[in-house]
């Protein structure tokens, strides 16, 4: 090879190496918070357990705008829930605290989200007092799950065919539930591990 012919491929060469593949981009999930209430310790400790996992994540809300925690924080949500596209994530979490009960539970745009997330193949996810969220959107039918222990909301979680589990997790195929702010951290792992498989060939189709 002729020594321009050479320049030429080291510099071809140096450019795709310097650029990213379109596979290589990071992960991407969407956490769904109340307007009001949600709790503040779900929220940052699932986060933090996604980033540290080297996933990205953006926040959605009924409305764009600030959110107010039941402790008095404020996190900005980064677009309204009936402006998110499925095709942008691969996993949707929905955290809990008593305003995902008042905004959340019966909220079609999030249910829909929820089915279309999943019909991807891809991460569904709900914590504490969020999982009948999962149930109403028709996504528990005859599935493992748990959330907070409180029997009246355990009876939503039945109403939509979960099968309650008193644990602190529990993952069954691409749904991921979680109990109550302690099994947070543990909640935010596995769901990056989930996120991780979702995709690979074999992954569960439920």
């Amino acid at each position: 090879m002729n020594v321009p012919g050479l320049i030429a491929c080291v510099a071809l060469t140096t450019l795709m190496l310097a650029t990213p593949a379109r596979g290589a981009e990071p992960a991407r999930a969407l956490l769904v918070i109340a307007p009001r209430n949600y709790l503040e310790s779900e929220y940052e400790n699932t986060r933090h357990a996604l980033e540290d996992a080297g996933v990205q994540v953006e926040v959605a809300s009924v409305q764009p705008g600030t959110a107010t925690g039941y402790a008095g924080g404020a996190v900005r949500a980064d677009l309204a829930i009936d402006q998110a596209d499925p095709a942008r994530y691969d996993a949707v979490a929905v955290i809990g605290g008593y305003g995902a009960r008042e905004h959340l539970w019966q909220h079609a745009g999030l249910h829909a989200l929820l089915r279309a997330v999943h019909a991807r193949k891809r991460v569904v996810a709900a914590l504490c007092a969020a999982p009948p969220v999962l149930a109403r959107a028709g996504l528990l039918a005859g599935q493992p799950a748990t959330m907070w222990p409180d029997r009246s909301w355990i009876a939503e979680l039945e109403a939509g065919g979960g099968r309650y589990v008193d644990a602190p997790i529990v993952s069954a195929g691409r749904i991921l539930t979680g109990r109550d702010p302690a099994a947070a951290t543990a909640f935010g792992k596995r769901l990056a591990e989930l996120i991780g498989t979702a995709a690979q060939p074999g992954a569960p189709d439920r």
